[in-house]
């Protein structure tokens, strides 16, 4: 018989970000083992991930339904889970046999207020401690975080285990034909931690330069203040901006691009780098950690918030651009797949049910 698996979706009102999309990726490839069921808002997209049972648990995730997620029994109302999974904190504290999950996708909040609302910020200062002493076992996606979550909060590490990502599951891209400009891609949400503006003042240092463009994919809060360092900068429509952009028009993006730049001052993995290598692109990054782990000595790097030394790295790479050589991002994508990081997720499960069985 099939056990049960709750997982908590309640925060993912689509699946544009990294956590929603590791999420689906990894349990979608679950749903003959498990009886998979997500708790959604009404806004959630219910073709996403078939093989895994939407069930509205509220319209939306008001203060009301943040403050009720704490208790167990707002989420046993239709019954106890063998397993709840959650990307998220509260962990509540189940008083039957359901064992607990928790993801933690990066640590943030420790690193600056402003990568954060301040509700999220309160949230994850004071809960953290809990939730990892609660949560049964607690996953992390690179062996960076798994070493600031043992530093900062002294959890055994036997309880602690990297699944790392992978690269997001794309179309192949359409046509290939394409007689526009060339352009320099960047992919993410508009927010201080992704620090697009870093990428746009070393832009304006390049574009005399070089006869192309700099694309923004994302949407964001910070979208008003990048257009208008764009214009101050003189870009002009040189900078283009691209919200809401779905995978078959992401797909044809990175496999048009000259290349693809991961300016983040801070990340827990590094998704974008690897679906830029495994779509062939060059990529040039910050040199933050999650960014070494993940792309070894495939990348090209900066220094993280330095415009001067990003845009010297680009006009070195568009200057010597007939020495790259596609196969080795390929082959360091692949290292990464979301089949093996379900494999490690199922076997978590199963252990945990083991345990529940003694």
């Amino acid at each position: 018989m099939k056990r049960s698996v709750l997982l908590n979706w309640l925060p993912f009102e689509n699946t544009s970000t990294g956590a929603a999309k590791r999420s689906v990726e990894i349990h979608e490839r679950l749903a003959d083992e498990f009886n998979l069921t997500a708790a959604v808002t009404e806004g959630f997209p219910s073709d996403t991930a078939p093989g895994v049972e939407k069930n509205i648990f509220a319209a939306k995730r008001s203060l009301a339904v943040r403050l009720s997620e704490r208790f167990p029994g707002f989420w046993e109302r239709q019954g106890r889970p063998d397993v709840w999974v959650t990307d998220t904190l509260p962990v509540p504290a189940f008083k039957s046999d359901t064992r607990t999950v928790l993801t933690v996708h990066d640590l943030r909040f420790l690193v600056s207020r402003k990568y954060l609302s301040l509700q999220r910020y309160l949230l994850l200062k004071l809960t953290m401690k809990s939730g990892l002493k609660r949560a049964d076992v607690v996953v992390t996606v690179s062996d960076w975080i798994a070493e600031q979550i043992i530093e900062y909060y002294g959890i055994s590490p036997k309880k602690l285990y990297v699944i790392p990502n992978a690269a997001a599951s794309l179309p192949s891209a359409r046509s290939l034909e394409f007689s526009g400009r060339e352009y320099i891609l960047t992919v993410g949400h508009l927010e201080p931690r992704k620090d697009q503006r870093t990428l746009i003042r070393a832009f304006a240092m390049v574009a005399g330069k070089w006869d192309g463009d700099l694309v923004v994919v994302g949407r964001g809060a910070l979208l008003g203040d990048l257009e208008l360092l764009a214009d101050e900068l003189g870009l002009g429509s040189r900078v283009k901006f691209a919200e809401g952009v779905g995978d078959s028009e992401l797909s044809d993006l990175y496999a048009r691009s000259t290349c693809l730049v991961c300016p983040s001052v801070y990340e827990g993995f590094g998704m974008t780098l690897l679906e830029g290598m495994a779509a062939e692109l060059p990529v040039i990054a910050s040199s933050i950690p999650s960014h070494r782990e993940v792309a070894g000595d495939v990348a090209l790097w900066f220094e993280p918030g330095n415009c001067k030394d990003l845009a010297e790295v680009i006009l070195s790479f568009l200057e010597n651009r007939q020495n790259f050589i596609p196969d080795a991002g390929v082959r360091r994508a692949r290292k990464y797949n979301w089949n093996n990081s379900a494999k490690k997720l199922a076997s978590i499960y199963r252990e945990l049910l083991f345990r529940e069985r003694q």
